[in-house]
């Protein structure tokens, strides 16, 4: 009786003390945090607690540093938490849903530490983590169970959550759909930062997976459920995402109809007031403007901005909502909403923040786009729109050309979106003012990021593709400009540097090994095979079925 009292009293102590916890991290409460931090510490460090309750503080406590580190912006935090993570492996479980949140819990905090210090070692952990914990879902599925235990399972959820409005999902089928989410959510992160299209490829099957698994057990039809709703709604958006974003490569229009289908499905299912409701709002916004494009529909952007108002009136970016006026101005050929796209990009592009890089680029576009239409349809003099005067087709142009020299000069956006907006920065400025000195510094700049953007960590197939992604003849152009600014050792530079980016990278790793076989014959021996797992890791005809994912050109 006395154990019982106890745990009991633990209970009452424990949720409310987490409770105060993770509101202070949704508040941004830097002062309050250091203190529940520790009182969680003292928490954990009771010998008498039982190990379940260990093992539960321990979770939280691995996700309350993680929310602290970004709070606080402490990187320490975040290193305990993946320390805490890693020794909670070492023991044996006690089940194998215990193994299984471990597993996902320490991926994503390494997923998250990833994302700040870039260190590829983490996100590789991460998808092995999740790929194991994936395993054992599998395994629990083949393993024989007492006829007694799913009403256990029921029993203890209905007890532990007693405040839940509606019913919960099957513990065991919400912890396989958030590995199979959380798998696929892993390996687009990686594609984005690394951009190996395997990854994506991979994402999208298992984004696939996720779908169909929570497809087959009430979540398709479950609306507004906490836990029902919530899990679906979740799996759907991923997958949806990663479909436009597949139209995008490919352009299939049947991925296009099929995101838009899925995004209305997960608006469905979520309640009012989630926390996904922003990210359901970009992410949907996109398709139904890019559909809007495609379709020539102007239904999709008055959907889109329906949806912009219901579930993220108070975007902090606006990217949403400027990507609406540039697509409705597009399909309607007018200039009508593109000021205050320009406007809002504009102060996007202003602030310190992830999306700043590339409202610079939509800024770019948004002044190209405007320019054209000033250049088709010139104002009459006198006359006034959107409230005042429409600047002029020259004015235009220049502001467009500033934004994509200042987006290609930004060291620390990725490699791939500079050569972008490089790229597109001399071709204007080529367009415009051939041979001077502008076109020969965007020109210059646009080469020289071109073996960064195909750097040797990514396999062939995605150096080829981003290659590709460029104007055809960006070297010829560049060595021309230089030439025409009487400097033909820089032109020759930029000539063999745009020509042999590939074949630089490949004499590179054939470098002659003699000497350092003779000074250290082991190194040298372990150099030889690194060579060859990289040029197998490398061979395109190691990769059946990519070539599908692979841009049109």
């Amino acid at each position: 009786m006395s154990d019982l009292r106890s745990q009991v009293s633990f209970l009452l102590n424990w949720r409310p003390l987490l409770a105060r916890l993770f509101r202070a991290i949704d508040r941004e409460d830097a002062k309050a945090l250091p203190g529940l931090i520790g009182q969680v510490d003292a928490l954990l460090a009771q010998d008498d607690l039982p190990r379940w309750a260990r093992d539960m503080i321990r979770r939280m406590r691995v996700t309350a540093l993680s929310g602290c580190s970004t709070v606080l912006r402490e990187p320490l935090l975040l290193d305990r938490a993946v320390g805490l993570g890693r020794a909670a492996l070492t023991e044996e479980p006690t089940t194998w849903e215990a193994e299984t949140w471990d597993r996902s819990l320490l991926a994503e905090v390494l997923v998250q530490r990833f994302e700040q210090r870039g260190d590829q070692q983490d996100v590789d952990e991460a998808i092995v983590l999740l790929r194991r914990a994936w395993d054992l879902c599998r395994a629990a599925d083949a393993a024989p169970r007492p006829p007694w235990h799913r009403e256990i399972r029921r029993l203890w959820r209905a007890a532990w959550n007693r405040e839940a409005a509606g019913p919960r999902p099957p513990l065991n089928r919400a912890v396989k759909a958030g590995i199979l989410v959380g798998l696929g959510d892993v390996l687009h992160t990686r594609f984005a930062y690394l951009r190996i299209l395997d990854d994506f490829h991979r994402a999208v099957k298992v984004s696939e997976e996720a779908e169909a698994f929570t497809r087959t057990f009430g979540w398709a039809v479950s609306g507004g459920q906490a836990g029902y709703g919530h899990g679906r709604g979740t799996a759907l958006i991923q997958l949806a995402a990663l479909l436009v974003q597949r139209y995008e490569l490919l352009g299939d229009p049947e991925d296009i109809v099929r995101a838009v289908w899925l995004f209305k499905d997960a608006d469905r299912l979520l309640p009012r007031g989630d926390a996904q409701g922003p990210v359901l709002a970009r992410h949907r916004v996109h398709a139904l403007t890019v559909r809007g494009l495609v379709l020539r529909s102007p239904g999709d952007f008055a959907e889109a901005a329906s949806v912009l108002r219901r579930r993220a009136p108070h975007d902090p970016y606006g990217l949403p909502r400027a990507e609406i006026l540039t697509g409705r101005a597009g399909v309607e050929g007018s200039a009508g909403g593109l000021g205050e796209a320009v406007d809002i990009l504009e102060a996007a592009a202003a602030q310190d923040g992830p999306d700043a890089h590339e409202a610079l680029i939509r800024l770019a576009a948004a002044l190209r786009q405007w320019a054209a239409h000033v250049r088709e349809n010139p104002p009459v003099r006198g006359g006034a729109g959107d409230g005042g005067p429409q600047p002029d087709f020259a004015t235009l142009r220049r502001r467009s050309t500033d934004a994509w020299r200042l987006a290609a000069r930004r060291e620390a956006a990725p490699a791939f979106r500079r050569l972008h907006a490089a790229s597109l920065w001399s071709a204007q400025t080529t367009e415009e003012h051939p041979g001077s000195a502008e076109a020969a510094e965007a020109s210059a700049l646009a080469v020289r990021l071109l073996p960064l953007a195909a750097w040797r960590g990514l396999d062939r197939l995605s150096q080829e593709s981003r290659l590709k992604s460029v104007q055809f003849g960006l070297a010829t152009g560049a060595a021309a400009d230089q030439l025409a600014q009487g400097d033909p050792a820089q032109a020759l530079e930029l000539l063999e540097l745009g020509r042999g980016v590939l074949w630089s990278q490949k004499l590179d790793g054939r470098t002659d090994l003699k000497l350092l076989g003779a000074a250290s014959p082991e190194l040298a021996e372990s150099l030889t095979r690194v060579r060859v797992l990289l040029e197998e890791a490398r061979d395109p005809s190691a990769h059946t079925g990519r070539k599908r994912l692979l841009p049109t050109p």
